[in-house]
């Protein structure tokens, strides 16, 4: 099980990811509404893709205690590290169901490995 983060989304947009291809014909990509919900907030997002998404298994989401304390548990590695409250959400989504993360975003790649979980 793989969340692929918005950033990871986007790049796609722009140039095709073949290995966000191949994981998605694997079905081994999952989202959560943090990532549907920026992508439907940018510009440009495909009618397809918005379809296909809702299409994806999804995880559930933490509540802004949830991330707030995560956040604080672990503030070393989220102070000055680029990474913002969407993102801190999806990391805290991934930790939570036991998922890989699958970023194009250094910051979140950063942060995950700090964490001491392996990147997909």
């Amino acid at each position: 099980m793989i969340l692929a983060d918005t950033n990871t989304w986007v790049s796609h947009l722009r140039a095709a990811d073949h290995r966000l291809t191949q994981l998605l014909e694997q079905n081994r990509i999952v989202t959560c509404d943090v990532v549907v919900g920026e992508l439907l907030l940018g510009a440009g997002l495909p009618p397809a893709l918005t379809h296909d998404l809702k299409l994806l298994p999804g995880l559930p989401c933490p509540t802004a205690t949830e991330t707030r304390a995560f956040i604080e548990r672990h503030h070393r590695t989220f102070r000055a590290s680029g990474v913002g409250w969407a993102e801190a959400q999806i990391v805290l989504t991934a930790m939570n169901a036991g998922a890989l993360i699958y970023s194009s975003d250094k910051s979140v790649r950063s942060v995950w490995k700090k964490l001491g979980f392996r990147l997909a």
